[in-house]
This record gives structure tokens, sequence and C-alpha cells, in this order.
């Protein structure tokens, strides 16, 4: 009898141990799909070594910045994720949007025309810029799981666009990198501005070195024609698997003869935004994240009232928020954000303008100001 136990105690353990291997190898595959991009190595690394914000094998923030609160840990926000009530957290209706022929020659004046989330079109002295471009249902290495676009969102294809001239990159996580639409660049004429360290993904996906421009903070380029694009400091994180920090994360100063508009990326508050407004403002437009915020992160992204100040510190003569409206990546309400900065952004006079997907901006000319988060229910 126990040496029956024994033996289908060996045989469970066998089973056990079996079914840990292949686990491990299929998480080893997992990581080994091109979507998840490519660490920087070689010259690359080398330049990205003598940056004064990198620092022990990763990029660091100006000021220090735990990617939680100290009150906060894996467990609690797990448990957060798992349990929270989200009825509110995703739209109960389909989200309004406008489909329009993007292909036509837009205005005289510059023009911004919106994806969701954080992605949107610049189209400025005949040419055509996408920030941060999301043109996939999912923000994920992969399409078959992850977050989910709302339903009346993922109405915008590369092939609805014009050619496009450049894409500029803030950082390299999912929401903002996405590797289904950055792959249709490949082989053709379209440059990249990106942070430093971004190029080693862009290359790994078939983007030539030649059509890639990455910056340090402060670093300035002329690879646009007839602007100048500075890279300035935001306050995050970057990484597309395990590994943080191996490339660096940016907001970008775009100027013109006529314009400048600060293209932001993610960042919480900090100092920088006064900075970067006293140096480079006032601007015209101020494009900043104001969502997917919690207290348990509170300092790699920013409360949409704090979003209305680093507008007024900015000096923005408009501020336009994003980050929200398409994907549910926090766990507040996924109106809740254009409703507190509405509330922060009256209390101290600053100018909001918020389209919705595919409605454009027209700087000088048309500001969509209208609460479609609110009016759409029915």
């Amino acid at each position: 009898m126990r040496n029956k136990q024994k033996s289908i105690f060996k045989k469970v353990m066998l089973i056990i141990l079996s079914v840990l291997v292949l686990c491990a190898i299929a998480l080893f595959l997992f990581f080994q799909l091109e979507s998840f991009g490519k660490n920087p190595e070689g010259a690359r690394l080398e330049r990205i070594k003598k940056s004064p914000n990198y620092k022990d094998g990763s990029f660091v923030n100006l000021v220090d910045t735990p990617v939680s609160a100290p009150n906060s840990n894996m467990f609690k926000l797990t448990l957060q994720f798992l349990f929270k009530d989200k009825e509110d957290t995703d739209p109960a209706f389909t989200v309004p949007s406008v489909k329009r022929d993007l292909k036509i020659k837009p205005s005289e004046k510059p023009t911004l025309t919106y994806f969701g989330h954080s992605g949107y079109m610049l189209q400025i002295d005949n040419k055509n810029i996408l920030m941060d471009p999301v043109l996939s249902e999912r923000t994920s290495p992969v399409q078959w799981a992850g977050t989910k676009s709302y339903p009346g969102t993922n109405i915008y294809k590369v092939q609805d666009l014009p050619e496009i001239d450049y894409v500029f990159l803030s950082h390299d996580h999912y929401d903002h990198m996405d590797y289904e639409t950055i792959k249709q660049f490949a082989g053709k004429s379209t440059k990249f501005v990106v942070p430093l360290g971004v190029g080693a993904h862009l290359e790994h996906w078939g983007i030539s070195p030649s059509q890639i421009t990455e910056l340090d903070w402060w670093e300035k380029t002329n690879a646009v024609m007839g602007a100048n694009v500075t890279a300035t400091p935001a306050r995050h994180f970057s990484g597309r698997s395990l590994a943080r920090g191996k490339s660096l994360w940016a907001s970008y100063v775009f100027e013109t003869p006529d314009y400048k508009i600060f293209l932001g990326g993610d960042s919480g508050y900090e100092s920088h935004f006064k900075k970067i407004g006293d140096q480079f403002g006032p601007f015209d437009l101020a494009i900043l994240e104001c969502g997917q915020y919690n207290e348990m992160w509170p300092y790699i992204h920013m409360m949409p009232e704090e979003t209305a100040q680093a507008g007024a510190d900015l000096g923005a003569k408009i501020v336009w928020p994003v980050h929200w409206g398409r994907f549910t990546l926090g766990l507040h309400p996924w109106n809740e954000s254009p409703q507190r900065i509405a509330k922060k952004a009256k209390e101290i006079g600053l100018r909001l303008t918020t389209p919705m997907i595919g409605e454009q901006i027209i700087l000088d000319t048309a500001y969509p100001d209208k609460n479609w988060w609110d009016d759409a229910k029915r």
C-alpha cells in the first residue's frame, strides 16, 4: 500500500513538474513576440549611457517617482482591479464619433483630428503628423487579449489616413506605441521622432534607422521641415515587458514661425511644467493627459485638477485634455476626468477644448467644447 502511494505521489509530482515546465516554455515563447520590442544595444546603448537622465541601468525622473503610493502595493492594487465596482468605468452606450474623409485637404490653419485616448493627427504647413497612434482594437502585445476599446471608438485605420510624414511617440507603453499600427509604416517614407532608446523597438519592427530621430530631454531637432521640435521632460516610466526604464519618456515643444503647441505624453504633476512654460511659453495649445489616474499611483499620472494647473503653468491659451474616452486603464468612471478638469478650469480661468473622436480642432478657428460624454446618455 505504501509503495502504491509513493508511486501515485511520484506520478502527481511528475505531472505538476511537467505542467510547470510547459508553462515556463510558453511564457518564454510569449515574451519572444515581436510586439514586445527590443531593448537598446550597441551604439544606441552607449549613447544612452551618456545621458544625464540614465543611472544604474535605467532612465530616471527629475524627482523621485515611485510607480505606486507608499500606502499601496501590488496585492492591494490587484484586489482593487478585481473587486471594485466597475459599473461606471466603461460607457453604457456607443461612444459618439465623427467619421470624416481625412484625405481631403484640411484648413490652412493647423488642424488636429482626434483618434481617442492619446492619439491624434496634426496637420500643419502641408505636413501630416501622428502622435501616439493606437489604431488597433486593444492596448496589448496581442490583439486576442487585453484592454478593448469602447464601442464606437475604433473607427479609423491606417488606411483611412493621408500619407503620414512624421510619427511622434511619447514613450513605449502599449496605449501610446501600438505595434499593429507602427508596423504598417515599415518600408514607407514616414519619419519618426521619439525619446532616446525607443528607436530600438522601431528598428526591430522594420523602420529604417535613417528615418528615426531619438531625443534626450531638452534636445532640439529640425527633422520636421519648417519647425523646431524640442523633447521636454515628463514624470513617468517606460517598459513593454518586465524591465522598466530602458527607454526614455518625453513630451514635445512644437514650434513654427506662427504657432507653439505642447505635445504632452503621460506625466505626473511636477515643476517641469512651469520650467517648460517659462522657457517656451505661452502655447497656442497644450495637449495634456487627463485620465487613468488613481490615488494608488499619484506620481505617474495627474489628477484632472493637476492637469488644469499644468496647463496654467505652461501658459496655454487652450488646453486639450486627452488619455481618456477610449480605453479603461484605471478605476475611475470613464467620463469623470472631463467633468473634474472642467470644474477646475472654470475656477482658474482656463479654456478647454474637448473634441469627440474624429472631430477636428482648428487653431484660431474651431475649438469643440460640447459635453458629449454627458449629452450622449440617452
